[in-house]
């Protein structure tokens, strides 16, 4: 008889037992869940995020090349010997080039934009290349003006 009145609390914690694990489980997997959601929540907001960023930077260029090319109308206007213009990104510069009256030999480019013939052009810095730009524009007979 004894046996029999044990079996029945044993059974009643054993199926505690059993049932609280099931709930711990589903507790678990659904913190988890929580997690994982909130995970990809961020993501698609660093996402969204950096959508808006590329806008409003892609915006901000239209905006600007905008502004140059109503300058260059605008120089177009005032001067007779306006040629091309052109948006740089990386300086955010608007630059107007311009066709020289009086064309300069091209020893004359060369001194006023020497070339250093020694760089390879992996190593060119910017200012080289500004060089390099501004001496063959000059032998073209052209200047340019940055906005």
């Amino acid at each position: 008889m004894d046996k029999k009145k044990l079996i029945l609390p044993i059974s009643i914690i054993f199926a505690c037992v059993i049932i609280g694990g099931f709930i711990y489980a589903s507790q678990v997997n659904k913190q988890a869940s929580m997690e994982r959601q909130q995970l990809v929540k961020i993501e698609t907001d660093k996402e969204i995020e950096k959508s808006k960023l590329e806008m409003e930077k892609r915006k901000y260029i239209a905006d600007r090349k905008n502004d140059c090319l109503n300058i260059y109308e605008a120089e177009t206007k005032k001067w007779g010997n306006v040629n091309t213009w052109r948006y740089d990104e990386a300086s955010d510069k608007c630059f107007i080039v311009y066709k020289e009256d009086k064309i300069k030999s091209w020893s004359e480019c060369d001194e006023l934009y020497p070339l250093n013939s020694t760089n390879s052009l992996d190593s060119l810095s910017d200012e080289t290349m500004n060089d390099i730009m501004r001496n063959v524009m000059c032998k073209e007979g052209k200047f340019e003006n940055s906005f």
